[in-house]
């Protein structure tokens, strides 16, 4: 079902225990979200098959375009298992060895098996995303190291460790992911993400992985390590979308350096015509409250006004107590900062040209940029991009006009795919031959939902359905001369 658009910023929203039933993820889609994340880091396999479960049936009843993001580990180090909670003072002497589990109160196990290669002395570990710090004082053996902690806290099994001074040797999939990637395709979802992406070389890791299971899924690459940002422009133009994972990233590189550093990547990605997601504590508070602080609508405001695809609420949906109302005050404030959006321009960032990592002169842009115009100068009330791959309205809306864009297509994981897209309204269209009909399907959605009136002009971009990609024809047609599906 074709759904007049509430808000042009898509919201991402992780699936856990505090949104775990049928009912609950009918509510979040209803509330505004459009795409269901799963952290691999967490949880079991059983548990990950019922969310699954329940957003194929939600979206089913709904008839929504709503997408599943896998989001792989990848190099991501983590503390290992051992019982309750641990509290560490500063001046305490720990010891951290690679192993599974521990049962020694002065020894904490880390799951990464190179650890003890990789650090050396004076070099800082981060734990609890640096809510924890300890300093190496020496690497007993190749399993061991000794530490002092510099700042204390409370721990538990499973959380996060960084290493910012430390060049990481880990791969970018291990075993685990391997057997992640294998569970996304398994089970038809529609992304992944990739955990601190150091380079273009890791995006093509995952999708040489892909490939073994004849299977191409658009790869996200998560921005969250000092290395990504020295390569921003190779990882950007090797992946299919990006997202801003301020957690890690401020950890790495100092909280201080994060609001330019979003900017920077959501400006690079828009550039390359690629969807960009902004992650990490956007409604913290809302894990305990029923209310957000002003600060943190202020955040997501202004991430809208950067222009960013998605926002992305982690633990807010996931094992808050408010995950219904969170999805609604976010999409709530993305609605109410996009209606002074185009108050001057009729572009929201004028400044960029997207190139999508071609020439401004390629024929893709040049017929999309005459699309997006000509709606503009006509004053058209919408886009229809008849798209196979869903590269037609990707491209579109990079370049975050004001105009709608309604994508039609026949394939149903493109349909889903492109919920992550700013400003695009994906349709689910029968399999047919002729644009005529493409025409009179797309016509008769738009009507039904009373998107746009028949006195109005709509513009319509369409290629060759036979050829992935090839956008190549651009037409202004007054919405009733589309006409009205047969059946």
């Amino acid at each position: 079902m074709l759904e007049k658009p509430v808000a042009r910023t898509k919201i991402l929203a992780t699936l856990g225990p505090a949104c775990a039933s049928l009912a609950k993820v009918k509510s979040m889609i209803q509330a505004g979200v459009t795409a269901f994340r799963l952290n691999m880091s967490h949880g079991a396999d059983e548990d990950r098959l019922e969310y699954i479960g329940y957003v194929k049936a939600a979206r089913k009843e709904l008839k929504r375009s709503v997408a599943i993001l896998v989001d792989l580990r990848g190099p991501r180090i983590r503390l290992g298992k051992f019982s309750g909670l641990r509290t560490l003072a500063k001046g305490d002497k720990i010891t951290l060895k690679v192993t599974k589990s521990s049962t020694d109160v002065d020894v904490l196990p880390i799951d990464y098996k190179n650890f003890a290669k990789d650090v050396v002395a004076e070099q800082r570990v981060l734990i609890r995303d640096g809510r924890i710090a300890l300093v190496v004082d020496k690497v007993i053996d190749d399993k061991t190291v000794a530490c002092t902690v510099r700042r204390g806290g409370e721990i538990s099994t499973n959380q996060g460790v960084n290493l910012p001074d430390t060049l990481v040797t880990a791969p970018a999939i291990a075993a685990r992911d391997r057997k992640d990637i294998k569970f996304a395709v398994e089970n038809d979802c529609d992304w992944l993400a990739l955990s601190f992406v150091r380079s273009a070389d890791d995006v093509a890791a995952v999708r040489r992985e892909l490939a073994k299971h004849d299977l191409a899924i658009p790869v996200m690459a998560k921005i969250e390590h000092p290395l990504a940002i020295e390569n921003l422009k190779e990882i950007v133009a090797a992946s299919n979308g990006v997202m801003v994972a301020r957690g890690d990233l401020a950890v790495e590189m100092g909280h201080e350096i994060v609001p330019t550093l979003q900017k920077r990547i959501v400006r690079e990605a828009i550039q390359h015509a690629i969807p960009v997601v902004v992650a990490t504590q956007m409604l913290e508070s809302m894990i305990d409250s029923p209310e957000p602080t002003r600060a943190e609508v202020s955040d997501v405001g202004n991430a809208v006004l950067d222009g960013v695809d998605a926002v992305m609420l982690s633990g807010e949906t996931a094992v808050g107590s408010h995950p219904i109302e969170a999805c609604r005050i976010m999409r709530r404030t993305a609605r109410r900062t996009e209606e002074w959006q185009f108050h001057d321009n009729w572009r929201l960032r004028p400044s960029i040209m997207p190139t999508a990592g071609l020439s401004e002169n390629s024929p893709d842009m040049a017929i999309t940029n005459a699309a997006v115009f000509a709606a503009h100068k006509s004053e058209a009330a919408l886009i229809i991009a008849f798209t196979q791959s869903g590269r037609s309205a990707r491209l579109c809306s990079s370049f975050r006009a004001r105009l709608p864009i309604v994508a039609c297509t026949m394939n149903e994981r493109s349909f889903h795919r492109m919920s992550l897209f700013w400003g695009v309204s994906p349709v689910c269209i029968p399999k047919v031959s002729r644009i005529r009909d493409m025409n009179k399907y797309a016509a008769k959605e738009l009507s039904d939902h009373r998107f746009v009136r028949p006195d109005q002009l709509v513009v319509s971009l369409t290629g060759n359905f036979a050829v992935s990609g090839a956008t190549n024809t651009v037409r202004l047609i007054p919405f009733e001369r589309l006409g009205p599906a047969t059946t």
